[in-house]
C-alpha cells in the first residue's frame, strides 16, 4: 500500500494545477476527480498499478473510473501525512473517511448544495486562507445553528446623537452587526413576509473580492453561501415583494439558475445590465473589455407584484440632434377623460379604455426646434409615432376606426398579467407621451426620458461616487443613484427595505433619504467607512449622492445592535493573531470559556507539538476545535448566567422576539 501512496504522489506532482509550492493540494485533487477531469484521468491511466486500483474494465474494454474509491484514498490520513495531520488526528479532529467530511469543511462540490456554509468573514481586504469555516452538522445541530440569537450593544442614533433604548418599534430602522446568515434567521419571526424589497451586492467570487475560501472550491462554496441566504431571504419578502441581486459575469449564469430554483423561473422580472466602468485598457487581459455588471430581479410572486411606472434618461440632445426635431409638438390640452368600454385581449385580462375629448396640441416648424426651445417647453413637448409595436399592435384592432392609443398605464406589474388603462384619440398616429423631454436646471441640457428598461448604461449612475456619504472604499461601492433607481421601481414611502451585504451602507443611506424603512446587516468592520458612520452623516444632512434630487435636509434615526458573540470572539482572535505565542494565549483563554467540539481530547493538546506547526496550521487547528454551534449565544439561553446578559438586554430581546 505504501508503494501505491508513493506512486500516486509522484504522478500527481506532474500536474501543476495540483502541485504548487512543493506540495500536493489534496482538496484540489478531490475536486478534479469529482468533475471527472480528463487530464487527471489520463495522468492516472499512465501508471499500471494506479490503473488497476481505480479503474474497472467493462464490456468492449471500456474503463470505468471508481471515483468514490479514489477520493476516499486521496483523503485517507495516511496519504501525504504531515505534522498538522498528525497533531489533528491525535486530538480527535479527524472525521469519517468519506471525503465530504475531509478537513471538516462543509462543501466540496456543488453536488452538496443542501449543506450549510456559515461563512465567518472578519476582514475583507486581507488575503488569507481561513476566512470561511464550518464543520459537518447533523440536522438537529443545524436547527440549533439557526435559532434566534441574543442581541446586544443597543444604541439609537438621531439628530441629537447617541442614546439608549428600551424597546424596538416597527418604525425603527435597524443596523445589525454579525454573521448575516444567522442574523437573517434571527429576523424571521418578527419580519417574515414584511420586507417589500431586498437589494444585495454580495461578494463576487473573484480573486480581487473579499470572498476567499481555504479549500479552492470557490465556485461550489460560493453557490452554497448564496443559496443558504437566499432561501431565508425569500421567506422575509412580502407577497408583493421583489429582490435585486447585483453580480458580475463570473457567477451570473450560475446565480440565475440558482434563483430560478429558489424563486421559480416564472417569477423572474428581468436581468439588468449596468455599465459600471469604462474600457480604460488597464488591468484587464481579456480582448473584450468587461465594463458591465448584472442585476437579477425576481418577484416573490408576480401575481401580487406591485411596482412603479419609472422613467429614466435616455440621451442628452442638442441643436444638431434630430431628436428635438422629432419632438416638435407642444401639448396644449390633454383633454377630458371619457369612459368608453372594457376590452379583453391576449390572455383575456381586462383593459379599461378611455377616450380623450378636446385633446389639443400645436406643431412647431422643425427649423425653430432648438435646444433653447426644448428647454423652455420641457414639460409640454412630445412626438407622434406609428402604432406598430408591442402592446399598441394588440390594442389598435379593438379601437374604433380612425382612433389611436396615446398611452397606457399598467395598474400593477407586467401588462400581460394585470388590468391596463389606455387612452385614445381620433387620429391616425400614436402620441408617445411616455417619451417626454425634461430640462436639467443646472446645465440647461435637454434630456430625453423613456420607460424603464434593462440596459442601464447612462454614465450619471456612476459619476462622483467617491465621497458619497463621507466614506471612501477602494472597490465595489455602489452609487446612490443606482440604489435610488431600484427603490423607485419597487417601493413607496414607508416600505421596508433589506440589505444583508450592507458594506458601506449605500442602500440604507438612500432608503433614509427617500423615507423608506430599512434593515441592514454587515459582519465586516470598515472602521471610518462603516455604515454607521455614513448613516450618522446622513442624519446630519449629508448633501452628497441623491440628496439634492430628493430634497434631503437630514433627520431620522436608526438603531444599532450586535449578535452576542461567544465562540465567534475566539474565531476572530485566532485570525488576528500574528505569532504562535499569541495563539497559545488565545488557546488558554479558550480553555476557560469557549465551547469545544465534543470529540476533542484536550488532554492530548501538547503545546510543544503545537508550536512545531506553522502559523497557518496552528490557526486551522484552533478554528476546527471550536464548536460552530456556539459562535453566537442563542436566545433560548438568554437566562443562562454563564453568558452574563444584562437585565436591560434581556428586556429588549424579549420585547423584540415577542416573548
Amino acid at each position: 500500500m505504501q508503494n501505491l501512496y508513493e506512486d500516486l504522489a509522484k504522478i500527481l506532482e506532474k500536474d501543476e494545477r495540483i502541485f504548487t509550492d512543493g506540495k500536493i493540494i489534496k482538496n484540489k485533487v478531490s475536486e478534479l476527480a469529482f468533475k471527472l477531469d480528463k487530464d487527471l484521468l489520463n495522468l492516472l491511466l499512465k501508471n499500471k498499478q494506479i490503473k488497476e486500483q481505480f479503474f474497472t474494465e467493462a464490456e468492449n474494454k471500456v474503463l470505468v473510473f471508481d471515483q468514490d474509491k479514489f477520493i476516499k484514498f486521496i483523503n485517507n490520513k495516511e496519504f501525504l501525512p504531515d505534522s498538522f495531520t498528525t497533531f489533528k488526528n491525535r486530538i480527535g479532529l479527524t472525521e469519517n473517511d468519506e471525503y465530504i467530511k475531509d478537513n471538516g469543511k462543509v462543501v466540496l462540490t456543488w453536488g452538496y448544495k443542501d449543506c450549510v456554509l456559515e461563512g465567518g468573514q472578519d476582514k475583507e481586504d486581507t488575503k488569507r486562507d481561513e476566512i470561511f469555516y464550518n464543520e459537518i452538522l447533523a440536522p438537529d445541530e443545524i436547527d440549533r445553528l439557526f435559532e434566534p440569537k441574543v442581541l446586544t450593544n443597543f444604541k439609537k442614533f438621531d439628530e441629537s446623537g447617541e442614546r439608549k433604548i428600551e424597546q424596538i418599534t416597527e418604525q425603527d430602522n435597524l443596523i445589525i452587526k454579525g454573521n448575516n446568515l444567522l442574523a437573517l434567521h434571527s429576523l424571521k419571526k418578527r419580519y417574515a413576509g414584511k420586507i417589500k424589497l431586498i437589494y444585495i451586492d454580495p461578494p463576487y467570487n473573484t480573486e480581487n473580492s473579499g470572498f476567499n475560501y481555504n479549500d479552492s472550491f470557490n465556485h461550489s462554496t460560493w453557490l452554497t453561501f448564496m443559496r443558504n441566504r437566499l432561501m431565508i431571504a425569500k421567506g422575509l419578502l412580502s407577497d408583493d415583494g421583489i429582490i435585486f441581486v447585483q453580480i458580475d459575469d463570473i457567477e451570473y449564469a450560475y446565480l440565475k439558475v440558482l434563483m430560478d430554483e429558489i424563486f421559480d423561473k416564472e417569477n423572474s422580472i428581468s436581468t439588468i445590465t449596468v455599465k459600471s466602468k469604462t474600457p480604460s485598457g488597464v488591468g484587464q487581459e481579456s480582448v473584450i473589455f468587461d465594463i458591465t455588471e448584472r442585476i437579477i430581479a425576481y418577484a416573490k410572486d408576480t401575481q401580487f407584484l406591485d411596482v412603479n411606472n419609472v422613467k429614466i434618461f435616455d440621451e442628452i440632445v442638442d441643436d444638431k440632434s434630430k431628436t428635438i426635431e422629432n419632438y416638435n409638438l407642444t401639448l396644449e390640452e390633454i383633454g377630458k377623460e371619457v369612459e368608453y368600454k372594457q376590452l379583453k385581449t391576449g390572455k383575456g385580462k381586462p383593459i379599461d379604455v378611455y377616450k380623450l375629448n378636446n385633446f389639443k396640441y400645436k406643431r412647431t416648424p422643425k427649423k425653430d426646434c432648438s435646444k433653447q426651445w426644448a428647454f423652455n417647453n420641457f414639460d409640454k413637448i412630445f412626438r407622434l409615432s406609428p402604432a406598430n409595436g408591442g402592446l399598441m399592435k394588440k390594442i389598435t384592432p379593438f379601437l374604433p376606426d380612425g382612433a389611436c392609443c396615446i398611452g397606457y398605464i399598467p395598474e400593477k406589474g407586467k401588462y400581460a398579467n394585470k388590468k391596463i388603462k389606455i387612452y385614445f384619440v381620433d387620429r391616425n398616429m400614436v402620441v408617445m407621451l411616455s417619451e417626454s423631454a425634461i430640462k436639467n436646471l443646472e446645465t440647461k441640457e435637454v434630456e430625453k426620458m423613456v420607460n424603464i428598461h434593462n440596459n442601464w448604461t447612462d454614465e450619471s449612475l456612476w459619476q462622483g461616487i467617491a465621497n458619497e456619504g463621507g466614506v471612501k472604499l477602494k472597490n465595489g461601492k455602489k452609487p446612490e443613484a443606482l440604489i435610488k433607481r431600484i427603490l423607485d421601481i419597487g417601493t413607496k414611502k414607508g416600505d421596508l427595505i433589506l440589505d444583508y451585504h450592507l458594506g458601506s451602507g449605500t442602500t440604507c443611506a438612500v432608503a433614509q433619504k427617500m423615507d423608506r424603512r430599512y434593515i441592514g446587516i454587515e459582519q465586516l468592520d470598515y472602521k471610518d467607512n462603516d455604515s454607521v458612520v455614513r448613516l450618522k452623516n446622513v442624519i446630519k444632512g449629508d448633501q452628497t449622492g441623491v440628496s439634492k434630487s430628493v430634497n434631503w435636509k437630514g433627520g431620522g434615526s436608526f438603531v444599532y445592535m450586535e449578535l452576542k458573540q461567544w465562540n465567534e470572539e475566539y474565531m476572530q482572535k485566532t485570525q488576528k493573531a500574528k505569532t504562535p505565542k499569541e495563539l497559545v494565549d488565545v488557546y488558554k483563554k479558550m480553555q476557560k470559556e469557549a465551547f469545544f467540539r465534543y470529540e476533542i481530547d484536550l488532554s492530548k493538546f501538547d503545546e510543544r507539538d503545537f508550536g512545531k506547526l506553522d502559523l497557518k496550521a496552528q490557526k486551522q487547528v484552533l478554528v476546527e476545535c471550536l464548536d460552530k454551534n456556539h459562535l453566537y449565544v442563542n436566545y433560548s439561553e438568554i437566562d443562562d448566567s454563564a453568558y452574563k446578559i444584562s437585565a436591560e438586554d434581556k428586556k429588549i430581546n424579549k420585547q423584540f422576539y415577542g416573548k
